[in-house]
């Protein structure tokens, strides 16, 4: 036991130190180019501000439905101890992603011994979407967290797995400890991010299974009060709501209309091949140019993957086993532009585990002494083709640092999404606080600028275009490069109406190649087109004569008083 413990405390450190040494070389101080990180830190900026769990860069600022609060409350907790720069949010993400390292082996050590656990915690700390996730003001690694803590908890919880006959009629009071952790980890999960539904329903089943009844009650009604609470509140819609969104066959083209029982089928199947040939084993042999090789090492993971499901299922299952295929499910069917590795972070030590458990069950054919030798072997296959990506990462990390030593830190990305930053603090300056402004991304905009907006229509079309600018309120349009998106629906539009905009201000190299920020007309002043050009808008559209904002770097505008 105690050369047991020794081991355990060894690997441990060792997974420490090598956790804090690769994050700290991946680190990027710059935001992500996605709206979901400045979504993150305005609903936590509304809870610290009191004004409730509400979307404050939307014109109404209405609750919000789309996200749990549980990752903005942990960001609420970084901001009430004084985080303003983006570079403190990311603390918190490359922390959690260390602790899910560490919980990964504590569950895998339960199971198979440090050795084995130590080196499942080694490979997923290597997989390029762990690394990522560490870099991004996103919720994947706190869900990480919550996640591993529940397998691991109710692994010490019910030691030997959820048959009955395999459970003591009389837990001990540290067993029934562990349990509620596991329990309370579930939950969080859940409230971290939707996704973590399937790991609560395979909680309550592992504890019925178990025959654990009195606290599969005591669970279901610490879950279902605040659940009850949120899910309601999200059937009612909002900006996004999962549930509608879930329904279309590509929600970045609503016209592409819903889909129905057979292409549910097919998105099925198609997320599946995305997932088996491409993302999961890209995560390591990511670095490899056949794709071939990429997707036979995907289909001898899933196949091993599978074969360990069933052997320990058969023996000694437990919530990770339960939970596997209900979360594997609910991937699957979520529509196709959403597969990634965003989706699919918390299936690697598992799959990793009932895979590496497989084929080291298959090796013992080999004789015990072989052990050792397939067990380096597996993690070397894994291990080593990663090294590339972790090294690209590590570089892009170290260029980017010295590039925003000057302070700025978005000189890290192109000049689209600088532009885009530069538009929306110009805007936050000199537009009127009221003013609404249509953009791509609307949460980055309000984040780095303060006024508030919604997504233009995705269409083509002037009419349905003016229409939805009406009904918002909307008197500003920005026409930006951060993506393909504003360049295929805005041009058409602004090309047919040209008397009903006009120029408020730009930013890029020349007109016509950087981004624009354009004035909507009041439906009375409009034309319906006609206008050889489009003009400049008088100076009562924006302050005479303009400020020049003063641009934060590190910091975040909104929490900087940008």
């Amino acid at each position: 036991r105690s050369t047991r413990d020794r081991t355990l405390l060894v690997v441990g450190a060792f997974l420490v130190l090598l956790a804090s040494t690769v994050l700290t070389a991946v680190s990027f101080p710059a935001p992500h180019t996605g709206g979901d990180n400045a979504a993150y830190l305005t609903l936590a900026q509304s809870l610290t501000d009191g004004t409730g769990y509400t979307e404050l860069w939307d014109p109404e600022t209405p609750p919000h439905r789309k996200y749990p609060p549980g990752y903005p409350l942990a960001l609420a907790l970084v901001m009430a101890l004084g985080g303003t720069t983006w570079g403190a949010f990311k603390i918190l993400s490359a922390a959690s992603i260390s602790a899910a390292v560490l919980l990964t082996f504590a569950w895998a050590s339960d199971r198979k011994g440090p050795l084995f656990g130590g080196s499942l915690a080694l490979l997923v700390l290597l997989s390029a979407g762990w690394l990522q996730a560490s870099r991004w003001i996103l919720s994947e690694p706190l869900f990480l967290v919550w996640t591993l803590l529940a397998l691991w908890a109710t692994e010490r919880g019910l030691p030997d797995g959820m048959k009955p006959e395999g459970v003591d009629s009389n837990p001990s009071r540290g067993a029934a400890i562990w349990l509620a952790v596991g329990g309370a980890a579930a939950i969080l999960a859940f409230f971290t991010r939707s996704a973590g539904l399937p790991l609560v329903i395979a909680f309550g089943g592992v504890l019925l299974l178990a025959r654990r009844f009195r606290a599969a009650a005591i669970f279901g009604l610490a879950f279902a009060i605040p659940a009850a609470w949120w899910i309601l509140g999200a059937r009612r819609g909002g900006e996004g709501a999962y549930q509608d969104e879930f329904w279309m066959v590509n929600p970045y083209e609503p016209a592409q209309g819903t889909i129905g029982l057979p292409g549910l089928i097919e998105r099925v199947w198609v997320n599946l091949k995305i997932y088996v040939f491409d993302v999961i084993p890209g995560e390591w042999w990511g670095s490899v140019s056949q794709p071939l090789v990429v997707a036979t090492v995907g289909a001898v993971l899933a196949l091993a993957a599978a074969a360990g499901w069933w052997l320990r299922f058969r023996s000694a299952p437990g919530l990770a086993e339960l939970f596997l295929p209900l979360y594997l499910g609910l991937i699957l069917l979520w529509p196709e532009v959403w597969s990634g590795d965003r989706f699919s972070l918390p299936l690697y030590p598992l799959l990793l585990f009932l895979a590496g458990s497989a084929i080291l069950k298959l090796g013992e054919r080999l004789g015990e002494a072989a052990r050792p030798l397939v067990g380096t072997l597996l993690v070397l296959a894994l291990a080593l083709p990663a090294l590339p990506t972790l090294f690209t990462l590590a570089g892009e990390g170290g260029e980017c640092r010295r590039a925003a030593e000057r302070g700025d830190v978005f000189v890290c990305h192109g000049p689209g999404f600088t532009e885009f930053r530069n538009a929306a603090a110009w805007a936050g300056a000199n537009l009127d606080a009221e003013s609404v402004v249509m953009t791509r991304k609307p949460r980055i905009f309000f984040a780095l600028g303060g006024n508030a907006g919604r997504v233009f229509p995705f269409t083509r079309d002037p009419d349905e275009f003016f229409e939805a600018a009406d009904a918002m309120g909307a008197r500003y349009l920005l026409l930006d490069r951060v993506d393909g998106i504003s360049g295929y629906y805005l041009p058409p539009i602004l090309m047919a109406r040209m008397g009903d905009f006009c120029h408020v201000a730009g930013w890029g190299p020349d007109e016509g190649a950087g981004t624009d920020l354009f004035g909507i007309l009041p439906a009375a002043d409009r034309s319906g087109g006609g206008a050889e050009g489009i003009g400049r808008c008088p100076p009562g559209w924006y302050r005479d004569p303009p400020r020049e904002p003063a641009i934060e770097g590190r910091r975040v505008p909104r929490l900087a008083g940008g």
